[in-house]
């Protein structure tokens, strides 16, 4: 008996784990794919265990800290080659992917977000409705234009240190500067919810990954829905190594995998959706040369692995001495930030640089770590500061977008391949001028941020260079890029690729343009926008 399925979804992060729901509750044949382990929410990965249980284990074992924690337990390392400005890239390889350990952050994309896209706001929004109800998340209904209001669960509130710093921000916008200060959205069921079985308890242990699975994760809510209806198989711990084309070399038939007692198997399908995370999927594009795209699959544009782009930023931090001798006890939350400083530059763009950036401001004592380590001193002096300057900091994180252009790009590397044999990509970072300019501009908007909130900046960066500039490399983007002509972008306005019919995109490769708001919310959005339109095509038989 062959493995024939309609539809086999390669990656089930955010973008695949959506794709593999939506196409199996229509009713087609699914197939999902993942290199990865299920792992186990709470055994496998769980914050809430002793952080002396398994320490000796743990040291021996190299583990990065005394708990577990999902990314440093199980993320990929040596998987791709740097090259330029000290690039970073996150890969995990289980079912779910990286949304185990994201921080759950919910921000629509707007109006002006979409203007370089060949897809409007309008026509995303819908999906955006569909996805926040469906993901649990939670927020206030701000009014803010170029970030809509969603479809929210009750927030959550902010800290001490954060109200300080929305003090500032509120005495900032009286002198009519264009800023604003607002809750952040999140991913975590904060009531009773249809389809999110546990309640947020406010551990803060997001990011490490949600112990009691309440954050919202393609393996707790997309695809064990979608193996409910009986449409959908998973394939776990089963490496891609192949894309096989057909006998005329212009349309998918299957797929190669591997899976981990070294066999080789296959699967025949009708259409394949690659969501392998962004630049994974440039590489999977790239490795898989044929007859008919000696440049790569879906390349005839030679635009596969450009116009990638992440989010980068510096932190600044502010002590506000009001705040000494509060009470700590009511500082658990969601993770760390609770805060957003937003809006800048929306109408009226900076001189300096092009685009925006956000800042993700956070407080109080975590749970698991202090923020502020960098404190002199030793015996109880040293104790009661430390403890003094964690109880009364907040710290402004920025979210900028690195521009898109062509010195930013993953290729192959010609000498280094994985397991199977398959090159690793290469990711060139340079940094330029624009972001550089944009860091410079949020040290100097935080510092005035924490000085009119009545606090004093305890660090900043020193100066700002492409060395003190820190990458975030989870939130990748681009490479494979939406449009309509098919000589300057990969995928059509349906996510659909120009090149070869039955190639669907179903993760953020496809962004054509990156604000300053993270990613997730928008991968799933475009996703289930992309099965709905791959389900019709089967529909009307014109695949």
């Amino acid at each position: 008996m062959k493995n024939s399925y309609d539809v086999c979804v390669v990656g089930s992060g955010p973008g695949g784990g959506i794709a593999a729901y939506v196409l199996a509750t229509a009713g087609l044949k699914v197939v999902l794919v993942e290199s990865g382990p299920k792992l186990r929410a709470g055994i496998d990965y769980n914050a809430h265990g002793s952080p002396y249980a398994h320490l000796e284990a743990r040291l021996k074992a190299g583990r990065a800290a005394p708990v577990s924690s999902v990314f440093s337990d199980f993320g990929e390392r040596g998987h791709f080659t740097p090259v330029g400005d000290n690039p970073a890239h996150g890969l995990l390889k289980a079912v779910g992917g990286r949304s185990l350990c994201w921080a759950g952050h919910c921000l629509r994309f707007g109006p002006a977000d979409f203007k370089r896209w060949p897809i409007s706001y309008d026509e995303v929004a819908p999906y955006y409705s569909r996805a926040e109800k469906f993901m649990a998340v939670y927020g206030n209904h701000d009014g803010l234009w170029n970030m809509p209001d969603g479809e929210f669960l009750k927030p959550v509130a902010l800290r001490c240190g954060e109200r300080a710093l929305e003090k500032g921000v509120r005495q900032l916008k009286s002198q009519s500067r264009e800023i604003e200060f607002i809750g952040l959205r999140k991913a975590m069921p904060t009531e009773p919810h249809p389809i999110r079985k546990t309640q947020c308890h406010y551990c803060g242990h997001c990011m490490r990954g949600c112990e009691v699975d309440a954050k919202y994760t393609s393996a707790n809510t997309p695809i064990p829905l979608g193996m409910a209806t009986g449409n959908l198989k998973l394939l776990a711990d089963s490496t891609m190594i192949r894309i096989v084309m057909d006998r005329g070399g212009h349309r998918i038939s299957g797929i190669l995998y591997r899976t981990n007692d070294g066999a080789v198997h296959s699967i025949e399908c009708k259409a394949l959706v690659l969501a392998c995370s962004a630049l994974e999927t440039s590489r999977q594009l790239l490795a898989n040369k044929s007859k008919n795209f000696s440049e790569g699959l879906a390349n005839s544009s030679g635009q596969v692995g450009r116009n990638i782009c992440s989010h980068f930023g510096v932190v600044v931090v502010g002590v506000f001495p009001y705040l000494s001798g509060r009470d700590p006890s009511n500082d658990d939350g969601t993770d760390y930030f609770h805060g957003l400083v937003t809006s800048l530059y929306w109408n009226k763009p900076s001189s300096n640089f092009e685009g925006s950036y956000q800042i993700q401001c956070g407080s109080g004592i975590h749970p698991l770590e202090m923020r502020v380590q960098n404190v002199p001193g030793f015996g109880s002096d040293f104790k009661r500061r430390f403890f003094e300057l964690n109880n009364t900091h907040a710290s402004l994180g920025m979210q900028g977008s690195l521009s898109m252009s062509t010195r930013k790009f993953v290729d192959l590397d010609p000498e280094r391949s994985d397991t199977n044999g398959v090159p690793l990509p290469r990711v060139h970072l340079h940094y330029e001028e624009n972001e550089i300019a944009m860091a410079r501009d949020m040290v100097q908007l935080s510092e005035e941020i924490i000085g009119a909130a009545g606090g004093v900046v305890y660090s900043k960066p020193k100066e700002i260079t492409p060395a003190t500039l820190q990458l975030d490399f989870n939130h990748w983007v681009g490479g494979a890029c939406m449009g309509t002509d098919p000589k300057t972008s990969v995928v059509n306005p349906d996510s659909q690729s120009h090149d070869i019919p039955n190639l669907f995109i179903g993760d953020a490769s496809v962004f054509a343009h990156y604000p300053e708001k993270n990613p997730t919310l928008t991968n799933i959005a475009l996703s289930w926008r992309m099965s709905d339109r791959l389900t019709e095509k089967f529909r009307r038989g014109d695949l």
